[in-house]
């Protein structure tokens, strides 16, 4: 995780606003819901005892990390795999046509 550049990427989505961060050398995007999604996520699971599935769903995140490649340029990328990185952190990779 230490290997995004800063600073963060707000992306608008329907659902939420996400924080999206840029790999330094690698075709890959950290996500993350909002601050105040996280802290809710954080909440729920502590007061359920972790029960409660309360993930922002990794379809969602994979969409706001698309719209990040749209708003950045590079919207001919396409999002190739995600998994969960740390709750609720999301690191998606991309693939970029060549010219």
């Amino acid at each position: 995780m230490n290997t995004y550049k800063f600073p963060v990427h707000h992306v608008k989505m329907p659902d939420d606003t996400y924080r999206v961060y840029d790999h330094k050398t690698d075709n890959s995007l950290m996500v993350a819901p909002s601050l105040g999604t996280t802290m809710a996520i954080g909440a729920a699971n502590g007061a359920t005892l972790g029960l409660a599935d309360t993930m922002t769903p990794e379809k969602r995140l994979e969409a706001a990390a698309q719209q990040h490649l749209v708003n950045t340029g590079r919207g001919g990328c396409k999002i190739t795999r995600g998994y969960l990185l740390q709750k609720p952190l999301f690191e998606f990779w991309f693939e970029c046509p060549t010219a």
